[in-house]
């Protein structure tokens, strides 16, 4: 009877090992994944952004679209150090070096910031009443300033 104890007990021993073994020897591997989402100034999420994350050493380079949440996911993504870059239309890119080295996933959290808008005027003269053809000192008078003159009695 003791010899069966034995047995069941080492059985189920061995069964709690095994099942407690599987999961540590999934994440012995050599990848990890990168996760986030993207948001705008005000804390809203910006849909369709362009995420992408590169090694240059190895030529390792993904791409991802954000989706309607804002959120993107790299899975897979081998144990090295990354620069990831954020682009949006009217925002300026965002970039930053992230590093993998275990198969927790990196969460990161980007603020993107409005991009400054510039804009550019052309003036071109259609005749030569507005170019200055003579470069001397000269006071150009219209009637509104000779109609506010004080005039003597």
């Amino acid at each position: 009877m003791l010899q069966r104890l034995c047995v069941y007990v080492f059985s189920v021993l061995g069964l709690v090992l095994f099942v407690a073994a599987r999961p540590a020897r999934a994440q012995l591997g050599n990848s990890g994944s990168l996760e986030g989402v993207v948001k705008d100034p005000s804390g809203g999420r910006v849909a369709g952004a362009t995420v992408e994350v590169s090694y240059p050493v190895s030529g390792f380079q993904r791409t991802a679209t954000t989706d309607a949440d804002g959120a993107f996911k790299f899975t897979n993504v081998p144990f090295n150090p990354y620069h990831l870059t954020v682009t949006a239309t009217g925002f300026s890119p965002f970039t930053q070096d992230v590093e993998v080295r275990s198969a927790v996933p990196v969460t990161l959290p980007i603020g993107l910031k409005i991009s400054a808008s510039s804009t550019s005027i052309t003036v071109e003269a259609g005749g030569g009443d507005l170019i200055e053809t003579q470069p001397s000192a000269h006071t150009d008078v219209d009637t509104s300033l000779t109609d506010r003159m004080p005039l003597e009695s």
